[in-house]
């Protein structure tokens, strides 16, 4: 075993990182030291040597040599998009990890920069994170590379920061990477900015950790990446969301005003049909282009650049497809959205890559998914692995009070409450989670039960208030509405959780509105796969157990109705407890 540091400044996994003195926040690691190749082949000699050669542990988990090599095989005959829908328990990781390998240069994505680091810590690869993850060199006062004098300072100043880049070589050996262009990129010194040091190191590895938010940006408009062999895409049902959020523009009036002087008309915010607002764009695209940027500081300038680029291409989409946007208005600004990304899916990522593996543990439906991402069916293998946790360690107890949606929940949730101090007091010794979907059953929950046992957040501490919980060894109960995805919780960490209310869709939002009307299947899809995806956070392994409780009475609907029915795994429904 090899033991050294993960450093969340620099990105670097080693026994000294790249900050050498300057403090920085520091994590113990440790690396899994090279397995016994020739023992494993001789446990699995019908197995591919380039797996074996190229799998990171010394043991393979049930099945995962299997999955890869049929993985392998799609590939290698041809499959452009690989489906991979297998739970909690599989070993995902390492089955990415191993075809990463064989495939490199390869991108591995992630929904979240924790598990980002997560991968980088279990593995070693170099990941790449946005500017206010590190910070500057040049600054005595602690400043993000986002806030520094590089980004902060007028270009007319002329500003030249020693630790930065460069397109000229000023020694041998100061070499960065080659962008997409095959540009090279040098560093001005051998002190290098923390950023762009960790960026460098991404560029030039075979293989890099990205989160998706980053991805988007970057692949799309920076384009410092080339395109690579393969492309692994963790949790891959939320890719659709993500590329909807990064298509929204909203156009805020305190930020036009700003910029352009100018302001949305308060009789235009009523405007619902997206052609009536082409005219309106096209004049705020000619405006921002007729901005100076000579004397204004590069991240502003960056702002106003994006910002042009977003709005040419929304003049485009407005024009070409008007019936696939949505306009939101309100008293401060306009946000417009998309219905639909499936004929955006592959220029703003797919094509970064010759083969996308795609992982998760609720595709639900193969042909749904490919619809909803613009993916022919003809170039997709689909593989489907089941459950290997047994129901038994994994019960849903229905204590269904009645529907918990919008007009009935005063009548009902007033229901709810002996019913969570049952389960609570039930479970006295052990951790648990309640899943409420939204902030206000949250609070109406912290409000009636005066447990000190209970903890909730806010959007600003969860990150904090989930730390404090995994770590804490009281019975402590936490009450969420977005620990669904993203949470791992082994063992003594959760050992039951409460689905509080069915996790529909807000229908106030006129994107998932217009969405459902004109697909109420896809509706039905994000529900079971949000609640799907709740239900798995606390049973994480083979030899794990957690119990899950469910009080909102339109669970039904997932049985009864035939358009929710048929997307209910098997696994989810063997695992009901008639009580």
């Amino acid at each position: 075993m090899e033991s050294g540091f993960f450093c969340e400044k620099c990105g670097m996994i080693k026994a000294r990182c790249i900050c050498g003195k300057s403090s920085t926040k520091r994590r113990i690691y440790t690396k899994i030291s090279k397995p016994n190749i020739s023992e494993i082949k001789k446990s699995y000699p019908n197995v591919d040597e380039e797996i074996v050669e190229n799998f990171p542990f010394s043991e393979p988990r049930n099945g995962q040599f299997e999955i890869i090599t049929r993985i392998k095989d799609a590939i290698d005959n041809g499959y452009r998009y690989i489906i991979l829908e297998a739970g909690t328990g599989t070993g995902k990781s390492a089955i990415a990890t191993t075809l990463a390998n064989i495939y490199q240069p390869a991108y591995i994505l992630t929904m979240t920069k924790q598990l980002q680091s997560q991968y980088a810590i279990e593995f070693g690869y170099p990941m790449v994170k946005g500017r206010g993850n590190f910070t500057c060199r040049d600054s005595n006062f602690d400043d993000r590379c986002d806030s520094g004098t590089c980004q902060t300072v007028p270009s007319t100043q002329n500003f030249v920061c020693d630790f930065g880049i460069t397109k000229s070589p000023f020694e041998e050996g100061n070499f960065a990477f080659n962008d997409a262009h095959g540009t090279p990129i040098y560093f001005r010194s051998n002190e290098r900015c923390n950023y762009w040091n960790q960026k460098s190191r991404a560029v030039e590895s075979d293989i890099t950790l990205m989160n998706y938010d980053y991805a988007l940006l970057e692949l799309a408009y920076v384009q410092h990446f080339g395109k690579r062999s393969l492309m692994i895409l963790d949790e891959a049902h939320n890719i659709e969301d993500k590329l909807m959020r990064r298509m929204e523009l909203s156009l805020s009036n305190k930020m036009l005003e700003k910029d352009v002087k100018k302001s949305i008309p308060r009789s235009m915010l009523k405007f619902q049909d997206p052609k009536e607002w082409i005219i309106f764009i096209q004049s705020l695209y000619q405006d921002y282009k007729d901005i100076s940027l000579t004397k204004m500081p590069k991240n502003k300038a960056d702002r106003i650049n994006r910002t042009k680029l977003r709005l040419s291409e929304l003049m485009t989409n407005l024009e070409e497809n008007p019936k696939n946007w949505v306009v939101d208005g309100s008293d401060g600004g306009i946000t417009f959205k998309p219905l639909k990304i499936d004929v955006y899916a592959n220029d703003r990522l797919f094509r970064h890559a010759d083969v996308c593996l795609f992982m998760s543990a609720t595709i639900l439906d193969q042909d749904l998914f490919c619809k909803w991402l613009g993916i022919r069916p003809e170039e997709v293998y689909f593989l489907g692995i089941k459950s290997n946790f047994p129901a038994s360690e994994r019960p849903v107890h229905l204590k269904t009070v009645g529907p918990m949606s919008q007009r009935a929940i005063k009548r009902t949730a007033p229901k709810t409450i002996p019913i969570l101090e049952k389960i609570i007091e039930h479970h006295k010794y052990e951790k648990g989670l309640i899943h409420t979907h939204n902030y206000k059953c949250q609070q109406y929950i912290m409000k009636q039960i005066k447990d000190k046992r209970l903890i909730d957040h806010k959007s600003t501490d969860r990150e904090y208030k989930l730390r404090l919980f995994e770590k804490s060894k009281d019975p402590l109960v936490l009450v969420s509405p977005s620990m669904s995805e993203g949470v791992d919780l082994p063992y003594e960490k959760c050992q039951f959780q409460v689905i509080y209310k069915i996790p529909f869709p807000y229908l106030g939002d006129q994107q998932i509105k217009n969405r459902k009307a004109q697909d109420p299947k896809w509706y039905a899809y994000k529900t079971v796969m949000t609640l799907l995806q709740a239900y798995g956070r606390g049973m994480r392994a083979e030899d794990d157990y957690c119990e899950t409780y469910i009080l909102d009475g339109n669970i039904k609907m997932l049985f009864n109705n035939r358009l929710y029915k048929s997307l209910v795994p098997e696994f989810f429904k063997e695992a009901i407890v008639r009580d």
